[in-house]
């Protein structure tokens, strides 16, 4: 069965295993629009992806409910920020994204929410600098464990904690892995599990196959305290199942 174990994904931080490009993940996503773009069932594939979803934007607009201007980290299709957007008045959005299709879709959705600008942004969080003191609000949804080395995880970081305005919020959906290697275990043997169920042998082998080739993920722990570290004065854990959370900081 292939897994993230801890020690692949020292290997992989260490550069001993080879991972997708950024290339390579942007034409995987140019062809999966469709596949994202369910508000419904959001990420079918991630634990509670509909209900974390739903969790931030309830939490994001009741932090910030006075927010114009929202950036959403590799938007996918959009429904981090269309749930967002539709808590709040007439917001400005912009979406960033390393596929130009995946950015269209968040586009068109999201104009039928706000009468907001909507600014797109095609590229790779790791090579933009974000204007400082610009956004409300934050979000990365399922799109930060394509981070890989230990610079780069406190690069994004602090360059979001920049762009946020003083109060601004930064909430944060994704895969994790465990600290300790027992807990890792069994709670990535839970959502192989999960996965047999949903999709059978089939899609656990390929789902967790595709994890090991593009992902590298880190902790609640690593990425709370590097929340921390880069400045932000509250963290909050909004949900965890299995190999899933949401959390986030308050500048």
């Amino acid at each position: 069965m292939n897994i993230i174990t801890l020690d692949k994904l020292k290997m992989q931080m260490s550069g001993y295993l080879k991972k997708s490009t950024p290339e390579e993940i942007r034409q995987k996503f140019n062809s999966l629009v469709d596949r994202y773009s369910d508000i419904q069932t959001g990420q079918n594939t991630a634990v509670d992806s509909a209900l974390i979803a739903e969790i931030i934007a309830g939490i994001a607009a009741n932090v910030n409910p006075e927010a114009k201007e929202i950036l959403d980290i590799g938007c996918g299709a959009g429904n981090y920020a269309i749930r967002i957007a539709s808590c709040l008045r007439d917001v400005n959005v912009t979406l960033v994204d390393l596929s130009e299709n995946m950015l269209e879709r968040a586009a068109d959705r999201i104009r039928k929410i706000t009468k907001g600008k909507i600014n797109r942004i095609l590229g790779d969080i790791r090579n933009i600098q974000l204007k400082e003191n610009q956004f409300d609000i934050v979000v990365a949804g399922t799109s930060l464990h394509h981070l890989r080395e230990q610079r780069e995880w406190n690069m994004v970081f602090l360059n979001v904690y920049n762009s946020l305005k003083t109060g601004g919020s930064f909430w944060i959906s994704d895969l994790i892995v465990h600290d300790n290697e027992r807990v890792h275990k069994v709670l990535w043997d839970n959502f192989s599990d999960f996965l047999a169920e949903k999709g059978g042998n089939e899609l656990k082998e390929y789902v967790l196959q595709q994890m090991e080739i593009e992902d590298t993920p880190r902790s609640i722990n690593f990425q709370t305290e590097l929340l921390k570290t880069v400045g932000f004065r509250q963290v909050e854990i909004l949900h965890k199942n299995m190999v899933f959370a949401a959390f986030g900081g308050i500048k």
